[in-house]
């Protein structure tokens, strides 16, 4: 009855196919299958069809789309994952988060917009003018 698989957004941090290490600083767009984890600097746009790992010493400047992501350093930009979001007690955020779900320990910060759900990647490509409230289309 139903011919779709459902996607699997279980975390897989055990397993890390690219590692950015603590002393190196990397500056371009990134794209990896696998599992990435980032213990230097990253700056640029990251597009990853599996996990993100940002450790302790980690830090990202540009916009971060993922499955699961799990965050102990800095990012200075967007995220946008699939899955679950979980920010340790080290962990900034300094703008949007897109997520399945959210897991925050105490004295993480995060500065920005949050939206959450299900369907939150799909909400991507919904244009405002597309919703209506109330019978009117919403204030751009």
């Amino acid at each position: 009855m139903f011919s779709g698989k459902k996607e699997d957004t279980t975390p897989k941090y055990d397993k890390v196919d690219t590692l950015i290490g603590k002393s190196t600083s990397f500056n371009g767009n990134l794209e990896a299958e696998g599992t990435v984890r980032i213990e230097g600097t990253f700056e640029g746009e990251m597009n990853i069809k599996g996990d993100i790992v940002l450790g302790e010493t980690g830090k990202v400047l540009g916009n971060m789309i993922g499955t699961n992501a799990h965050i102990a350093g800095r990012v200075e930009g967007n995220v946008k994952v699939k899955g679950q979001l979980h920010l340790t007690p080290t962990a900034y955020i300094g703008g949007d988060i897109e997520v399945g779900n959210l897991v925050v320990d105490e004295g993480a910060v995060f500065t920005g917009k949050c939206l959450m759900g299900t369907n939150t990647m799909q909400s991507m490509e919904i244009n405002k003018t597309d919703l209506k409230l109330g019978g009117k289309p919403l204030p751009k």
